[in-house]
């Protein structure tokens, strides 16, 4: 399973620093969710990678190298994987913010918290859809992600962040979403505006 793992990860072109030694890597995890998704690409699949990212997460020393203390701000891209689409982000926040409800298109998010805490809050439309001028969200759900925690967003839905200043979080997309539409909802003028693809900022 060992020599699987790290010949998927060299197809997929995965790397760790040298000299990480830790039980469960990056690199491991890379691997485990290609087979995954090229497997199970629905649901049940990303059921599957939330629990491996709550894993990843336990590793003190890939908290240490990509989102610790003197990481400078920024997202980092740790993996994209050219069969599946699936990519893995790093988050390095610094002042704090919050987001506006926005989705991510027909990917699916999961955000798994590093450092620090990210409130979650998720959206529903209660109007028709048929204008996008004239909108009505009410929220059905807050709840906070510490350390080490995880929530999974399937395609479609609406969700807002919030975070202190020097939150960090791993993020993984079911693909690249610079590359498809996404919707940002504005609550005070009760409008939407679709982000497109190949122009977007990361949500």
């Amino acid at each position: 399973m060992v020599f699987q793992r790290q010949f998927i990860a060299a197809i997929i072109g995965c790397n760790l620093e040298v000299g990480e030694t830790v039980s469960y890597t990056l690199q491991d995890f890379c691997a485990e969710i290609h087979e995954i998704l090229v497997a199970e690409n629905n649901a049940d699949g990303r059921e599957k990678v939330h629990q491996k990212l709550e894993q990843l997460l336990g590793n003190e020393t890939f908290i240490e190298q990509f989102c610790g203390p003197d990481k400078p701000e920024g997202v980092y891209k740790l993996n994209e994987d050219p069969t599946t689409g699936a990519v893995v982000l790093c988050h390095v926040m610094g002042e704090g913010a919050m987001s506006p409800p926005h989705d991510h298109g027909a990917s699916w998010a999961i955000y798994g918290q590093a450092t620090e805490h990210t409130v979650m809050r998720e959206w529903y439309r209660t109007d028709d859809g048929s204008d996008d001028e004239d909108i009505s969200l009410e929220k059905n759900s807050e709840y906070r992600l510490d350390p080490g925690q995880v929530g999974l967003f399937n395609p479609g839905v609406i969700h807002s962040i919030e975070y202190p200043d020097n939150a960090r979080f791993v993020r993984v997309t079911g693909v690249d979403l610079d590359r498809i539409d996404r919707k940002a909802y504005n609550l005070k003028h009760k409008s939407v505006k679709t982000i497109r693809a190949a122009s977007a900022d990361a949500a």
